[in-house]
């Protein structure tokens, strides 16, 4: 799945496939299993997520953005992202820039994903 993950091209066929990628990833979080979140923080899901919330279509933003925050909802998960101010700030940055981007292209759905980030990222 992470080479499907790490592709930048916006073609629609590669946009597909980080879909269908990103899907699967998100159907494995919304398990609220420890050992999945654990599994995915050793893949380092985290960065290419990011990668995605900035570049991708409203769509693979928003399940990249559903991705970080079950991660984050997830004690070991919120406490990696914690652990290191560069990882806090990666991720507080890319969710500002996405805040910013919301005023040219309005989301409701992705606005939700973000604020439950923030709201989870203030608990620490």
């Amino acid at each position: 799945l992470y080479p499907f993950l790490n592709t930048v091209s916006k073609n629609r066929p590669f946009e597909y496939l980080r879909l269908t990628s990103l899907g699967v990833v998100g159907a494995l979080v919304k398990m609220d299993d420890s050992d999945v979140i654990n599994f995915l923080l050793q893949t380092e899901i985290i960065p290419l997520c990011l990668r995605i919330m900035e570049t991708g279509s409203e769509l693979s933003k928003t399940v990249a953005t559903f991705i970080v925050q079950k991660i984050l909802l997830d004690n070991m998960g919120l406490s990696y992202i914690c652990a290191t101010a560069e990882r806090f700030y990666a991720v507080s940055t890319v969710l500002s820039n996405m805040i910013a981007s919301l005023v040219d292209q309005p989301s409701i759905r992705l606005l939700k994903h973000i604020v439950r980030c923030y709201l989870r990222l203030s608990d620490n």
